[in-house]
């Protein structure tokens, strides 16, 4: 790995997935707050709806007005089923006015997404269906990934891929990785 004086360089764990998925970022282990007068606790450092049912240690989640329940982190997430009564005693407060209008999409058939959970930084590249490419126009052997909204190119239909976040180019022979730090190296292609 080349450095480039002032940026970082570490890769941040990518996931790849080809099915619907999200991407639930902790910053570090699950810190967990109490709520009054309940029996759930709620993850303060996501920006997800994460609780926890303390008396049957069950773990759910809410994605827009699907709920998932799982007895670990890591999954598997599966569908929620009759959430616990505790959702309903949630103190009626501008807190918890999202998750209380979206208790009633709990026990829905809709399609779970596949979740992804990570305590240090990460990204996820969702490729919706199997990959696209599309040559980029004067710069052959480069191609887009076209079905996804992160941007990712490959050097040919099977050469290594190259992704952008946040300002750093990461390369892989594939989507699984592993991937390195590719800013100072890109090709002249780019």
């Amino acid at each position: 790995t080349t450095n480039v004086a002032g940026v970082k360089s570490d890769p941040p764990v990518i996931f790849y997935s080809t099915m619907r998925s999200i991407l639930v970022n902790l910053d570090g282990d699950p810190v967990w707050s109490p709520i009054p007068q309940n029996d759930l606790k709620y993850a303060v450092n996501t920006n997800w709806d994460l609780f926890q049912h303390e008396p049957t240690k069950t773990y759910y989640l809410r994605s827009d007005r699907v709920w998932m329940k799982a007895t670990s982190l890591n999954g598997p997430w599966t569908a929620s089923g009759k959430l616990p009564a505790s959702f309903s005693k949630l103190p009626a407060d501008d807190n918890w006015k999202e998750v209380k209008s979206a208790l009633s999409g709990a026990g829905s058939n809709a399609a779970i997404p596949r979740v992804f959970v990570s305590t240090v930084p990460a990204e996820l590249i969702y490729v919706q269906g199997q990959p696209i490419y599309t040559s980029v126009q004067g710069a052959s052997p480069l191609m887009w990934l076209q079905n996804t909204e992160a941007d990712v190119f490959r050097m040919g239909p099977n050469g290594p891929m190259y992704y952008l976040v946040a300002g750093r180019w990461f390369s892989a022979p594939g989507p699984t990785g592993p991937w390195t730090f590719a800013t100072p190296t890109l090709p002249d292609a780019f």
